[in-house]
């Protein structure tokens, strides 16, 4: 990037120092299998040109054998007009005879010579056919050992990006490995601080029953201990001289209260946890069933639009990954393999765009429906026929709205009071800015006319 100037790359993806490899492994695998296909295609015309030719050559070996009976006709007939000139008249012979009979051997002659020119000229159509078939033939097989020459590059670099693919593999288990054993460390931690923790807060709380608020001392834990030992002694001398039975019992009695009525709790929670747990399973499984009812109905809904124009198509619907792939034939699908959907041209992708959206919305429950220049790269064929589907669809569902967009002129839709026309003006050209003005100015100007 420099001042004032800025040249784009011509690449689509980057070349070098890429930072998804799978994604430049998919990138080169579809190039590859898009190199094999076109090398078939190629292949295949080949095979039909071959055809071709085979046939153009025995055409115009049976015309020679056709043009060599002529000639010796043509010999023939000649030697035998030479005989009847040089044998001599005699008598007994009618010349008008004779003369009919030559006049008739010369027109046979004529039309003779026209079937052989015309035998001359196809022949010579033919040899033209036969080295432009020649010529199509060599150009093919040039391009197709430059396919594959480009193709042997491809295939080196896919072989090292499965080298690389696999070596980061490798690094990506080994790492994992370490993360587990560090997550394991980091847990077994984080349990024993929640121990700690609790043993805490377990000391603190019999600590604030005896003194609510937190003392700050200087002195040191074993000295400390030593204090708390030696009150611990006291403590029990007293309780050996001075123990309350009663007390302790009373305690005991609520303690076991307290201890029954969580453990009840805890049971109750258990079959409630339980209970929901097979609820979600049950949910879980409907839910299940109920994406896979949807992706079966907006394959079906596909398929049937697709085939109005006599196109076939496929959608595969991958929920573990969160993806979709679409591939369209046009024309009769058995006859050919699936095509994607970039190799498509721009009506042809116009219009499966539009059957892709109509089957998206066989399955979604939105009141409003929205398609902006959805038939800008149709041809007027494909254009009718989605403008079809569409008011089909429009006029089935007529508890929901459906508002397009397009550039396109709208003038050949049928009259109806459910269907709306709304024209805008054309923009002005030339204008630099747009007519708009402040907020601010806006208000003023409405309240100074809500102002009597």
């Amino acid at each position: 990037v420099f001042e004032e100037r800025y040249y784009s790359s011509e690449h689509t993806r980057p070349k070098f120092l890429s930072r998804d490899v799978d994604s430049e492994i998919s990138d080169l695998e579809n190039e590859v299998e898009n190199k094999k296909a076109q090398i078939s295609n190629l292949q295949q015309h080949l095979s039909a040109l071959e055809k071709d030719i085979k046939r153009n050559e025995e055409f115009l070996r049976r015309c020679q054998l056709h043009y060599k009976e002529l000639k010796v006709k043509i010999r023939k007939t000649i030697s035998e007009i030479r005989e009847l000139e040089n044998i001599e008249e005699h008598q007994s012979v009618d010349i008008a005879t004779l003369e009919d009979e030559a006049q008739e051997n010369k027109i046979k002659m004529k039309m003779v010579e026209k079937n052989m020119e015309q035998h001359k000229e196809n022949m010579e159509y033919l040899k033209s056919l036969k080295i432009e078939a020649e010529n199509k033939y060599d150009a093919i097989k040039l391009k197709i050992n430059q396919l594959s020459e480009l193709a042997d590059p491809l295939k080196d670099e896919l072989n090292l990006a499965d080298s690389e693919v696999d070596n980061q593999k490798r690094g990506k288990r080994h790492y994992e490995e370490k993360q587990k054993e560090h997550l394991d460390t980091l847990n077994k931690k984080r349990r024993e601080l929640d121990m700690k923790e609790k043993e805490l807060e377990e000391k603190m709380s019999q600590a604030r029953q005896i003194c609510p608020e937190r003392i700050e001392v200087k002195k040191s834990a074993s000295i400390l201990d030593k204090e708390i030992n030696r009150l611990r002694q006291k403590i029990q001398a007293e309780h050996a001289s001075h123990g309350d039975r009663e007390e302790i019992m009373r305690q005991y009695q609520e303690a076991r209260e307290t201890y029954l009525d969580l453990d009840n709790k805890v049971r109750t929670l258990k079959r409630f946890i339980k209970l929901l747990e097979e609820i979600m399973t049950h949910r879980y499984k409907t839910y299940q069933q109920f994406r896979r009812c949807l992706t079966l109905r907006c394959k079906l809904y596909f398929d049937n639009l697709l085939s109005q124009r006599a196109y076939c198509g496929k959608m595969n619907f991958d929920h573990k990954n969160e993806t979709l792939s679409i591939s369209v034939q046009p024309g009769e699908g058995n006859k050919a393999a699936f095509n994607d959907m970039r190799a498509l041209s721009g009506g042809e992708r116009s219009f499966s765009t539009v059957c892709f959206i109509l089957s998206l919305w066989s399955i979604a429950e939105s009141p409003f429906r929205c398609l902006d220049e959805f038939d800008v790269y149709m041809d007027m064929v494909n254009r009718r026929i989605a403008m079809d589907m569409i008011l089909k669809m429009a006029d089935s569902q007529r508890f929901r709205q459906f508002i397009l967009l397009t550039p396109q002129s709208m003038s050949s839709l049928p009259s109806s009071k459910l269907i709306r026309i709304l024209r805008m003006s054309d923009p002005e050209r030339g204008q630099s800015t747009l007519p708009f003005r402040p907020v601010a100015q806006e208000e003023d100007e409405d309240r100074s006319r809500s102002v009597p």
